[in-house]
């Protein structure tokens, strides 16, 4: 839900043309009125009970960031690769407004964060922004904005909670959230600034390729791996090298099972090959971890 937060007091359709083999990471499991997510992890810190953001460190090696969906405090969290808490991170600089996605990359031997400020359930605002962290030391509790970056996009306002920043072009990629076929856009971090830049529209998947509304993007660090979180389903597209974005999506991509999961809404590549995780809003909050290979020509099987 849309609006100003608090300040601190200081499996789907698609056919996979990259054979894969996903094995999910056994946990602990819950009860409550809603069956907790088959093989999930519980995320210790009870304050993160609207995960809507997530990504994986690659300087600390084991440790995730996340953020809540809209409306709480302007705060990171840091967590275990099994739900630890591991700590807050109080966030300065710039009012928070709907928040609902995190990215990461390495630029200049110095490893950043990116908030996503990007929400807009009613297609309201005029441009929305993200903003850019150094990524916190291990017992940091305070972090300030770097830079923000402020955009627009070229066909109206979007809602939108899934960015990835692509390292080789410099590019911040974002994907819409309610359009069908989903919108990829580009815009290029150097555009930081006090004015608005404006998006480019890069391409859709193919109609019909992946099903539900779009919450979470990841890019892998190579950019080979595009993978694409929906409240349906989890979808992976490799790129080739020089290919452009319109022919990667243009592709059916890997469909990868997970459990069902209400309000998937967070979701990361690992820096450990063929890993990702998977998060949700709602409580107690699941962390789920899941692995994918190649798995020769027979098509998508499970793990054994």
């Amino acid at each position: 839900m849309a609006g100003p937060g608090p300040t601190p007091p200081g499996a789907a359709p698609g056919r996979s043309l990259l054979p894969l083999a996903l094995l999910c990471l056994a946990a602990c499991s819950g009860g409550g009125a809603e069956p907790f997510p088959e093989g999930a992890h519980r995320v210790q810190d009870r304050a993160l009970a609207e995960m809507s953001g997530l990504v994986a460190s690659h300087r600390q090696p084991g440790v995730l960031w996340s953020i809540n969906d809209s409306g709480s405090f302007a705060r990171l969290y840091r967590l275990g690769s099994e739900g630890q808490a591991l700590g807050r991170v109080w966030v300065s600089g710039a009012w928070l407004h709907d928040t609902e996605t995190l990215a990461r990359w390495r630029q200049r031997e110095r490893d950043w964060l990116l908030i996503g400020d990007v929400g807009d359930n009613r297609a309201r605002r005029d441009h929305v922004v993200v903003h850019a962290v150094p990524e916190p030391d291990a017992q940091a509790t305070h972090a300030r904005i770097a830079w923000s970056l402020r955009f627009r996009y070229p066909d109206g306002a979007r809602d939108a909670e899934g960015i990835a920043v692509d390292q080789a072009s410099g590019d911040l990629l974002v994907l819409s959230k309610r359009d069908q076929p989903a919108r990829l856009y580009r815009v290029p971090l150097a555009a930081a600034g006090s004015a608005p830049a404006t998006a480019e529209y890069l391409g859709s998947p193919r109609s019909g390729s992946i099903e539900g509304a779009v919450t979470g993007l990841d890019l892998s660090e190579d950019g080979r791996e595009l993978a694409v979180l929906t409240y349906s389903g989890l979808y992976l597209w490799r790129r080739a090298d020089g290919e452009h974005w319109s022919q990667v999506l243009q592709r059916d991509p890997a469909v990868l099972a997970r459990p069902a999961m209400r309000k998937a809404e967070a979701m990361a590549l690992s820096p450990t090959p063929g890993t990702v995780l998977v998060g949700s809003e709602k409580r107690p909050t699941p962390l789920w971890v899941g692995r994918y290979s190649d798995a020769g020509a027979g098509g998508m099987t499970a793990a054994p």
